[in-house]
């Protein structure tokens, strides 16, 4: 879950390191659209509020504070943390920005802020949009409740009139699902650092090695690529056994048979993508070389079937058709890759035949990491035989295309 990042405060606007900041075209890109969502929706006034997520705060403002956003207007920007009484002066985006605080505090009452805001500009009475009061196919998917603080809400919906709130979410998941360019390159670049976290795992597994310290020395390189909010999933086990899957520190040292599933979602500025890399140390069975094969086998079908205008039904029917005859289910691993919490939402014991008649759309972005259920296992989904090997993809008018670049291998440290 993406929570407060502390890019907003003294420094207003800062850029990510290594990246250039996204440009006024690209804002202008996303409000036109924005603007068009609500039009369809008879939408007003949209609002986006920052406090527990942030993900739809940057994707209309490149900053992180409350957005009021008119669909025949401009927006005005509430900012709030240490020193955001001086962010104000470092306008961005919007030219419309103000303090929640006088002095700039890390405890704004954002939403009785903005309620006054609403009555102060006579943004009072009209149809009014909230992100985040439920979840929606395309963003916060994960948070199928939504996001939106309760007494924020109550104190706008007192302002603006109760009758005339609805839910925003699925107008910013709509917006963000299809991505410009500069998005695009963005999400390159935390492949880019995902793949140098790689690179030190690599470099740093050995026998003997305690996991922390790999672990480590993957944080650090994803902070030597640019990376702003750092991300490592590890999940180490033997082969045939339950895996426990860390996103904090982990216990113990790398033993001789020890399997490590991994997943890196390293931030730049909002934007994870995701690279998962199986590794192993010491020499990998027959068993675990031809899941792997397979697992790979069905990346290159899924990859051929994400066309535009085919229908997400027929990639999962390609992937499941891999396994063939063969033991085990092939399931189509696969979500969106952005500003965090993105649709659509195809994973294990999730029901996706909602999913499988919507038309595959161009400029979009998903992690792609089909992998295989064997019979063998205890209970499915359990990472007893785990070594899924993912990319993120982007979708071109064409098909769809890998953003990073590292072979696709099973990491062995063989010691010899």
């Amino acid at each position: 879950m993406q929570g407060m990042r502390g890019v907003q405060g003294i420094l207003g606007v800062p850029a990510p390191i290594n990246e250039p900041m996204f440009s006024l075209e690209e804002r202008d890109r996303r409000w036109e659209r924005l603007r068009q969502l609500m039009s369809e929706a008879s939408v007003e006034v949209l609002i986006v509020l920052p406090q527990w997520i942030t993900s739809d705060s940057l994707y209309i403002a490149d900053t992180v504070g409350v957005t009021i956003f008119p669909v025949d207007g401009d927006p005005i920007l509430i900012l709030g943390g240490e020193h955001s009484n001086y962010a104000v002066e470092r306008p961005h985006w919007i030219e419309d920005r103000m303090s929640a605080t006088p002095f700039g505090s890390t405890a704004p009452e954002y939403g009785a802020v903005t309620a006054d805001v609403l009555r102060q500009r006579g943004l009072v009475g009209r149809r009014t949009a909230i992100a985040g009061l439920r979840g929606d196919e395309f963003s916060s998917v994960r948070q199928p409740e939504g996001y939106a603080g309760y007494t924020s809400v109550a104190r706008i919906a007192e302002a603006v009139g109760a009758e005339h709130v609805v839910d925003g979410t699925g107008i910013l998941g709509r917006a963000r699902y299809v991505k410009g360019p500069e998005e695009i390159s963005r999400l390159a670049a935390s492949v880019r650092a995902g793949e140098a976290s790689l690179e030190a795992m690599a470099a740093t597994a050995r026998v003997g090695v305690a996991q922390a310290e790999v672990y480590g020395q993957m944080l650090l390189a994803q902070v030597r690529a640019g990376a702003d909010v750092l991300h490592v999933a590890w999940a180490p086990g033997p082969w045939g056994e339950g895996r426990h899957r860390y996103v904090t520190t982990p216990p113990g040292v790398l033993d001789r048979g020890t399997f490590v599933s991994t997943e890196l979602m390293p931030e730049i500025r909002g934007y994870q993508a995701q690279v998962a890399q199986p590794m192993v140390i010491g020499r990998p069975g027959a068993r675990a070389r031809e899941i792997f094969d397979r697992n790979a086998a069905a990346f290159d079908t899924a990859l051929k079937a994400m066309v535009p205008g085919q229908r997400w039904g027929d990639v999962f029917a390609a992937v499941e058709s891999v396994a063939g005859d063969a033991d085990g289910h092939m399931l189509a691993l696969l979500h969106g890759r952005g500003l965090g919490n993105d649709g659509p939402l195809v994973i294990p014991q999730r029901d996706a035949s909602h999913i499988a008649e919507q038309p595959i759309t161009a400029h979009t972005t998903f992690i792609l990491k089909p992998f295989l259920e064997v019979p063998e296992a205890p209970v499915p989904s359990a990472r007893t035989h785990d070594v899924t090997w993912g990319d993120t993809v982007v979708v071109t008018e064409t098909g769809a295309e890998r953003l990073g670049t590292r072979p696709r291998e099973l990491t062995v440290i063989d010691p010899q």
